[in-house]
Order: structure tokens, then C-alpha cells, then sequence
């Protein structure tokens, strides 16, 4: 699953077969593109920041890649496929859209495995070119201050590119280097007693021309490989548990991000272009950022010999990180996106379908924390705000963007200090945005109450959705997005019915123990507000699990129906329990309230002894009679024409040892509802 954010601040990722489009500024779901028949494994917006007129129009274009190898380029906008590329039947490893071309932006480059990359024309699906290599390619990344310049990661090392074009495939195989893995380095066992300036220093002897030997770890474990956009001719490199950072001028390792022993793993990595900075994701769902120390200089440790050729250490410190979240077998992180255009967001896609939106924020810190002794070095706002001097007593500037957040570095001395109007920065994040997806099913779906010409003006088409975690969430069907998401229960919900277009009642049964006995929750939920209330009060401890509910037509009485408890009526208006049926009450096994109508009595007709009282009106015949033993089949009745001078015949009955063993009592007479087949009239 790919996970990219576009310069319009939309979000798109794959889910199964669909890919969605979020708005990160609402947190709501804006398209649903399906085309797809297999599961999305990479998608990669479009070139969005061009000049567009009315003989060019601009188009909102997205890329997405699936597992059977079939490339589909979207029109997002309209949600139609504007071009399908296939070229093998195996999953595209990774794929991008060439940025630096003005006169052409429909070329994308995609690696088809095992080792072939591959230009296309995205806009008509034409092969413009196909080159293979010896090694399996697992990514590429391009140089941001070079685009002639390509970079491949290989299962055994990286394959640099010098002379990448557009017009013409690569004429050479490019320059290969192996990179052992830092675990088996001698610099991680060395680290402890020499110091770092000495590990660092054996770290530089990984980056060869010469493969490496057969027991050391190859790249097999590097997650991700990417250029940084902040500084020219330098790489990184993320493995599980560290980062390497490359200088390819020197073919040197300048900085090495370690974790502990306790730490969690990474998991991706996003470099910074505004600033010297890493997004990192770790396994647990937490985002941290780490900004390069600004005065960084190679001074050996005491009573060391000095290196004759010094090379600067890059050392990047922890600044901010926001909650992690809680991961399960199910649930777990999946990939994060930052802001192209501000850096300074990002957001967490989960496994369960969350997408979190946290977003950066400063702070001015205060005399006790600018005191305190800490090893990484403070962060000041920056100087100037669009060429304009900051003054002493100017307000912090607003959190537009990273660079305006942090300055370009600290600055050493003190004379410069106090010659300057500094305010030293503390950098947090924040949850803005949430948008939860559907877990695993099963579902409990009821839509609300029907337009009528009553509630035509506050009338809204909203479909209430319970979830297996106890969750109601509830969409506008007109704008498909999400209205509200409320936590109501403990356990999963089992049913909803709605009894008004702003309330809806809900419930609950938990897990049976071991006399089978559960605890009911029913639940009240008032939708402007989402406050909800016991609609049984203090019952529902202990006793039979709830199979249905229904809501009267007029919405003021409600009948609960357990499995093995009487029928119980209540006043929806007061949350009153009106009537609790007696135990010999026959076992209910479908319910259906009637539409009050203005009834006719017709006729009685005495069929097995027993006198049924009929009634019809303007849907339905009805018959005022209960059969205590189970109804084996319905009785189908006739609409009649008019009420006068009319015989009914009963075309499909209950069983006659039914009507015959039907109960008297007059506290178990209801009104049951019979459809109409045949009219005979007399």
C-alpha cells in the first residue's frame, strides 16, 4: 500500500481493490476510484504545480499500480481511468512521475520485476523505452538537484545512474557499490568503548566497489533508500534499527541515527527539503522529527590524535514526536505522507483504516526550559519573516510552514547572541484531523426515517452503521461522507433503530458466560449533541441477550425481544417500560409494526371453531387473533373492493390443529399483518 500526499492537500492510498481520496484539511473521504480487481500496491500523484490555461487545462491526475502489475491513471476529478498500462503479470515494485519535464508531463517511470524499469507515456500508454539490469531492483530514487541522476537499490547494492533521459534509455549499466548492513559492521560492537567519532570512522569502510563477503548482511534489509533534498550529493539509507546517512562526493558514512537496545524499530523515513530534517515512523505508530544539529563539527574526542582527514558527522536531534498508538495482530501502522508544500504535517494511515492527521506545532519556550542543560542544541525562530526583520517584541510568527518555524540554525557566540533577537522554539504535534474506516464486519445498518412532506425541510439521508467495537457511525449517503462517529458501547452492536430524524435507539449484548447470561446495553442517542443514556436504566446485568428491537410507526413505543425473556413494551418518550409479557407469552421470532391507519371492521369469520375478527385498510388485512403454537404459514388475504357485501377467502392458512390449539386469553390477543392475493367477491 502507497500512501502519497498531493500539493492540492489531498491524501490517496489503497484499500483492498479501491482507491480513496482524502481531504486532509476536513479528514473526509472526497472520491472512491474502482477499476481495480486486484489489491493496490503503489500510487503516486501527478505533477500538480504547472501552468494550465484554457487550451491546457489543469487536471487532477493519480497513478495507481496494483499486484497483478496493471497501472491505472485517474482522473480524479471525474473518477473515470484516463489510460491502463499493463507489462507484466507481477506486482510494480515502485514507480514515479518524471517533475522536471514542462513540455511533457504524462511520462512515468515504473520497475517491472524482477529487473526492468520502464518509461511510459501515462496519457496515451505508450512504452517509450525499457531497460534491464543484473540485479533485482527493489526502488529508485531520483537526485532533486540532478534528475539525470538515478539511483537503484538492488537485493546486493546500489546502481547508480549519471546519464537517466527522457528521450533514450540509459547506454550504460551504471556504477554499482555495496553497502553491508550496519548490524554486521565492527563499528556496533566497537562503539561502546572506542566513542562514536571512532565508530563512525569504521562505518566509512562499508561503502566499496568490491561485493561484500558471504557472512556479512547485504541490503536485503534496507527498508528505503532517498536523496536529500536539503543538502546536494547526499543519500540516506533506512534499515530497521538505523540510518545511515551517505556523502557521495567522499563515498563516505557522515551520520549514522541509531536506536537503543529498547528503542522501537523504523519503519519509513521522510527527508525535509525546507529544513534539515527526518520524519520518521516507527513500528508502534509514533512520528518523530529529527533536525540536523547546526554546528556540527568533526572535533575529536580528548587526548585523541587527530584525524588526518577530517570529515564532518552529521548528527540529527530529537525534537518532537507525537503518541503512538496501540498496535495488535490486527492492527498496526502502515505508511505516513508529510505536506509537500508546508512540512510541516504528516499523517498516519493504520491497518484498521484510520488515517491521523498530526500536524507541527511551536512554542515559545520558557527561561526555566531555555536553562536547562540538554545535549542537543536549541531552536530559534527565524530572523526574518518574507526579507522583514523580526523585532525584540514582535509576536511569534505564525506556523505557516517548517522554515517558518525553525530558523536555519543556531547561532554560536555570545556576542552574537545578545546582538540578536532570538526566541528559542519547542516544537509539538498536534491530532487535527481523524477519519476513521470501517473494521472487520459483521455490520448493524439502519437508515433513517423516509422524506415526507412534514420533515421535508430538516430532512437529511442519513445511514447509521454499528460496528464490532461498540462504535455508530453515520454518514450522509447525498455527500458519502462521514457525519459523526460515535463511541457508544463496550461491545459489538447488534442492532439500531431510529426514532426521530436527529435519535435513533442501539444495542449491545457482550459475550455470554457460563450460564449464558449476557449484559444488554440499550442505548438512547441523541445525534446533534452525541449524548447518549441508559434507555433500560440499571437493568440488563445478567440476563437473556436482546435478538431485536422495534420502534413503533409514530416513534412513542418500543418492544424489546429476548431470547429467552418475555416481550417487553416501552414509552420511547419517558424511557418507561409499560408492559413486561408473562412467561407463557409464545416465543417471538419476527417483528413488524403496522402502519396506523384509519381501519374498517369488515367481517368476522369463524374458521376451526375460532372467531377472526378482520380489519383492512389502505395496505394490509389484519386479523385480531394470536396463535400460541408456531405459525407453520401466514394467512393470505384479499383486498376487497368495498365494505359491504364482501366474502374473504383464505387461499393460505395456518394449519388447522394451529387455529384449533390457538390461545383465548385475551392478554395475548395482538395484531398480526397478512398480505393480500386473490380477491373473490360475493
Amino acid at each position: 500500500m502507497c500512501f502519497p500526499r498531493g500539493w492540492q492537500g489531498l491524501i490517496a492510498y489503497g484499500c483492498h481493490s479501491l482507491v480513496l481520496v482524502v481531504d486532509a484539511n476536513t479528514a473526509q473521504t472526497l472520491q472512491v476510484l474502482e477499476r481495480h480487481k486486484a489489491n493496490v500496491v503503489k500510487v503516486k500523484w501527478a505533477k500538480e504545480n504547472y501552468h494550465h490555461n484554457i487550451g491546457s487545462p489543469y487536471s487532477l491526475r493519480l497513478a495507481s499500480a496494483d499486484v497483478t502489475g496493471k497501472i491505472i491513471v485517474w482522473d480524479v476529478a471525474t473518477g473515470t481511468a484516463r489510460c491502463e498500462i499493463q507489462e507484466h503479470a507481477k506486482p510494480i515494485q515502485d514507480m514515479q512521475w518524471l517533475w522536471n519535464q514542462d513540455a511533457s508531463r504524462d511520462l512515468l517511470l515504473a520497475v517491472h520485476p524482477p529487473n526492468y524499469i520502464v518509461l511510459w507515456n501515462a496519457d496515451t500508454g505508450t512504452k517509450l523505452w525499457k531497460k534491464s539490469y543484473a540485479e533485482n531492483i527493489l526502488s529508485f530514487s531520483f537526485d532533486p538537484f540532478d534528475l539525470s541522476h538515478l539511483a537503484l537499490l538492488t537485493s546486493e547494492g546500489i546502481v547508480f545512474i549519471s546519464d537517466f533521459s527522457p528521450s533514450k534509455a540509459p547506454a550504460s549499466s551504471g556504477k554499482k557499490v555495496y553497502i553491508s548492513s550496519p548490524h554486521s559492521s565492527p563499528s556496533h560492537r566497537l562503539a561502546a568503548t572506542t566513542g562514536a567519532k571512532k565508530a563512525l570512522d569504521k562505518v566509512k569502510i562499508l561503502i566499496s566497489n568490491e561485493k561484500p563477503s558471504a557472512e556479512s548482511v547485504t541490503l536485503n534489509d534496507c527498508l528505503q533508500l532517498s536523496y536529500l533534498p536539503s543538502k546536494r550529493n547526499y543519500m540516506l539509507l533506512l534499515y530497521p534499527r538505523e540510518i545511515l546517512i551517505l556523502d557521495l562526493e567522499v563515498n563516505q558514512t557522515v551520520g549514522v541515527i541509531a536506536i537503543e537496545r529498547t528503542g522501537v524499530p523504523f519503519l519509513q523515513v521522510i527527508p525535509c527539503f525546507q529544513r534539515d530534517g527526518l520524519f520518521c515512523l516507527h513500528e508502534n505508530g509514533c512520528i518523530t522529527l529529527r533536525v540536523r544539529r547546526s554546528n556540527c563539527s568533526a572535533t575529536g574526542i580528548p587526548n585523541e590524535e587527530p584525524d588526518p582527514d577530517p570529515v564532518q558527522e552529521l548528527v540529527y536531534d530529537l525534537r518532537s514526536q507525537c503518541d503512538a498508538i496501540r498496535v495488535t495482530k490486527t492492527v498496526r501502522p502502515f505508511s505516513m505522507v508529510c505536506c509537500p508544500v508546508n512540512e510541516n504535517s504528516a499523517a498516519l494511515i493504520v491497518s484498521d483504516g484510520r488515517v491521523m492527521i498530526w500536524e507541527l506545532k511551536s512554542s515559545i519556550a520558557s527561561k526555566n526550559l531555555r536553562n536547562s542543560s540538554s545535549s542537543a542544541s536549541p531552536l530559534y525562530s527565524p530572523v526574518s519573516f518574507c526579507g522583514i526583520p523580526v523585532g525584540a517584541f514582535q509576536n511569534k510568527l505564525p506556523d505557516l510552514s517548517l522554515d517558518n518555524m525553525i530558523g536555519q540554525g543556531t547561532v554560536a557566540g555570545e556576542e552574537q547572541l545578545k546582538s540578536s533577537f532570538l526566541q528559542e522554539v519547542h516544537l509539538k504535534f498536534l491530532l487535527t484531523g481523524l477519519l476513521s474506516g470501517l473494521p472487520l464486519p459483521p455490520f448493524a445498518i439502519r437508515m433513517c426515517p423516509p422524506l415526507t412532506t412534514k420533515n421535508i425541510k430538516q430532512y437529511e439521508p442519513l445511514l447509521a452503521v454499528g460496528t464490532s467495537n461498540g462504535s455508530v457511525l453515520v454518514f450522509h449517503l447525498t455527500s458519502g461522507l462521514l457525519r459523526k462517529e460515535l463511541s457508544i458501547h463496550s461491545c459489538e452492536v447488534k442492532g439500531i433503530e431510529w426514532i426521530s430524524l436527529s435519535g435513533f435507539i442501539s444495542f449491545a449484548t457482550s459475550t455470554p458466560n457460563n450460564l449464558g447470561l449476557v449484559r444488554n446495553e440499550l442505548q438512547l442517542v441523541d445525534l446533534p449533541t452525541g449524548r447518549s443514556i441508559p434507555f433500560r436504566g440499571e437493568r440488563g446485568n445478567d440476563e437473556p441477550a436482546i435478538e431485536m428491537i422495534k420502534v413503533s410507526h409514530l416513534k412513542q413505543y418500543l418492544a424489546v425481544v429476548f431470547k429467552d425473556k418475555p416481550l417487553e413494551i416501552w414509552d420511547v418518550r419517558t424511557c418507561t417500560l409499560l408492559r413486561e409479557m408473562s412467561k407463557n407469552f409464545p416465543a417471538v421470532t419476527a417483528l413488524h409494526q403496522q402502519q396506523v391507519c384509519e381501519a374498517v371492521i369488515v367481517n368476522k369469520v369463524e374458521v376451526g371453531g375460532r372467531i377472526l375478527t378482520l380489519f383492512f385498510n389502505d395496505c394490509h388485512a389484519v386479523i385480531k387473533e394470536v396463535v400460541a403454537k408456531p405459525v407453520i404459514s401466514v394467512l393470505i388475504l384479499s383486498r376487497p373492493q368495498s365494505t359491504k357485501g364482501i366474502a374473504f377467502k383464505l387461499v393460505k392458512s395456518c394449519t388447522q390443529s394451529a387455529i384449533r390449539n390457538a390461545s383465548n386469553k385475551e392478554e395475548n390477543c395482538s395484531h398480526m399483518n397478512f398480505g393480500y392475493k386473490n380477491l373473490i367477491s360475493s
